[in-house]
């Protein structure tokens, strides 16, 4: 499978922005299948990520668990549903297909007040607790 960037023109018509794109439209009259996803700028997503996973291991949880816990500190959940009188939830996904880059720096900005709050609070290891606290508030 070849993964390449296009930019729309006039018309709706894709313009290959680069030589991945170039390849797929080397197969003129081909159907293709194509799956769009917002930009986002992956240095960003990979800090970003890389955070939640050293402070989920910090905390001796899982970086899915602590990314739903940001997610519900931050209102990004939906409640779809009540069984024996709890209400069930889904967080919102992450996904380039879901968020955009502008809304993963919203949520960073505000998950970083709640990492602050709860989540270094629960590392007991001073020295760690600080590099992690750089590192949160650092981008």
């Amino acid at each position: 499978m070849t993964c390449g960037r296009f930019s729309v023109g006039k018309g709706g018509i894709l313009l290959p922005m680069d030589d991945g794109a170039k390849a797929i439209t080397a197969h003129v009259g081909e159907t293709l299948d194509v799956e769009v996803s917002w930009d986002r700028d992956p240095i960003y997503h990979r800090r970003v990520f890389a955070t939640m996973r050293d402070l989920a291991k910090e905390i001796g949880q899982s970086p899915e668990w602590l990314r739903a816990q940001l997610l519900v500190y931050c209102g990004l959940f939906n409640i779809v549903g009540d069984l024996d009188g709890k209400h069930v939830i889904a967080v919102n996904s992450m996904s380039r297909h879901s968020m955009r880059d502008e809304e993963l720096h919203h949520f960073w900005d505000d998950a970083k007040e709640h990492v602050i709050r709860r989540v270094l609070p629960l590392i007991p290891n001073e020295t760690v607790r600080d590099r992690l606290h750089t590192a949160v508030t650092s981008f």
